[in-house]
């Protein structure tokens, strides 16, 4: 009965997700949501810059995304109790509030893996869950490692990038490879004597039979069969070409592709800015200008494509930054901060163009239409068809939903 009541709810339907994730937690102050009218260690050195929306103003190092502000939904007054990177990681992409500093694995799984299980009956050329490499902090937990990403190391950027293990070799002929395959068999029978996971081998060898014959997975990650012009509408960066090659995976029929979404720089691979490890208006004087042009390109195709109806993407980070301005050594910089964040939603059909809650006059917490992650979560499984009350069973054999609390932001539906 667990068994069966673990494998209902699946869904059937034709969507897709990208996730675009700032690990380390952005600046909503150096990015949506700043204080140009705030005192000057509240506002900081960088300026405003008007959008499409009267009255409402980005950063200024993100002009392309204020130009089409009205394709968009931005919501402002994200907020969680907890400003610790893992803990608050945890609970934007499970759903399951963990506060203080912790360590180790998930107690859950992540939003992306959940969405690979639900989907884990649909076979497909391409993987479920495609992970450029993944989602941080994150992970399959009690659902077993056959549910994780389909990870993807390298910079696509790069003239010597490739994807191991999604062809065949040239010296790998289908003869050899239909041999092989049988060896495969014979072993997996003589190790499931030896291991209770036999549902997740499976689901290994299924991935593994896939794309080792799947010429469709060979062609989703191949960045050379796109237009040179449109590479370059992205930007030739990291950030840019993972944003080209999520697009590419979601045409193919990916279900989910998780990004973590950082460009390269002098700055420090993360987007936690504290006094101690960056500039932060430097940081973002150069990050800025490279994720406007990724992400306004992505959003553009996506639209260009009719993938937009189909196709959902999230730009967040774990929470947002500190509204006093700390200075270490003369650099500046802004620390941890749940209590308020900004996060982008864009396309699935849903209503965009609107700019939904704010947060006060120092950007310290919401004062209009506070929203939890979780929220953002259920409007997530919603979308993709998906079912919250659905029940897995975790290691000491207890039931647990998909996702605890949480409502759909009904302003996008």
């Amino acid at each position: 009965m667990l068994r069966l009541r673990a494998e209902s709810g699946a869904s059937n339907k034709k969507t897709s997700l990208i996730v675009l994730w700032q690990d380390g937690g952005p600046s909503h102050f150096e990015t949506f949501d700043p204080k140009p009218l705030a005192t000057p260690e509240i506002r900081g050195a960088l300026g405003a810059i008007g959008t499409r929306h009267a009255g409402v103003q980005f950063c200024e190092v993100l002009p392309k995304l204020a130009a089409m502000a009205d394709k968009f939904t931005l919501i402002r007054s994200l907020n969680q109790a907890s400003s610790g990177h893992v803990s608050a990681t945890h609970t934007f992409v499970t759903g399951y509030v963990r506060t203080g500093t912790i360590a180790g694995p998930p107690d859950n799984p992540d939003f992306s893996v959940v969405i690979n299980r639900m989907r884990s009956g649909h076979r497909s050329r391409v993987p479920n869950y495609v992970g450029l490499p993944s989602q941080p902090r994150g992970g399959p937990a009690y659902l077993g490692q056959a549910y994780g990403a389909f990870r993807v190391p390298g910079d696509p950027s790069q003239p010597d990038f490739k994807v191991e293990d999604v062809k065949l070799e040239d010296s790998n002929s289908p003869d050899r490879f239909r041999e092989r395959l049988g060896i495969l068999r014979r072993l997996d029978r003589l190790r499931r004597g030896l291991e209770s996971s036999g549902a997740a081998l499976d689901e290994f060898q299924k991935q593994a039979v896939d794309l080792l014959s799947s010429s469709e997975a060979a062609r989703a990650f191949d960045l050379s069969r796109e237009d040179p012009r449109l590479r370059e509408r992205y930007g030739m960066h990291k950030a840019g070409q993972q944003a080209l090659l999520a697009r590419r995976l979601v045409e193919a029929g990916v279900s989910v592709v998780a990004v973590r979404f950082h460009p390269p720089g002098p700055w420090h691979d993360s987007w936690d800015d504290h006094p101690c490890g960056t500039h932060v208006f430097g940081t973002m004087k150069g990050r800025g200008p490279l994720v406007d042009q990724a992400v306004s390109a992505l959003f553009e195709d996506l639209a260009q494509r009719g993938l937009d109806k189909n196709v959902l993407v999230l730009l967040a980070g774990e929470f947002g930054r500190t509204p006093r301005i700390r200075n270490f050594k003369g650099v500046p910089g802004r620390d941890h901060w749940g209590a308020a964040g900004s996060c982008v939603l864009f396309g699935g059909g849903l209503n965009m163009g609107q700019v939904i809650g704010e947060t006060n006059r120092h950007g310290e917490r919401p004062s209009r239409r506070p929203i939890h992650p979780r929220d953002v979560l259920a409007t997530i499984y919603q979308y993709m068809g998906i079912d919250t009350t659905h029940e897995f069973i975790d290691h000491a054999g207890r039931p647990r939903p998909i996702l605890p609390q949480g409502k759909p932001i009904h302003e996008l539906a």
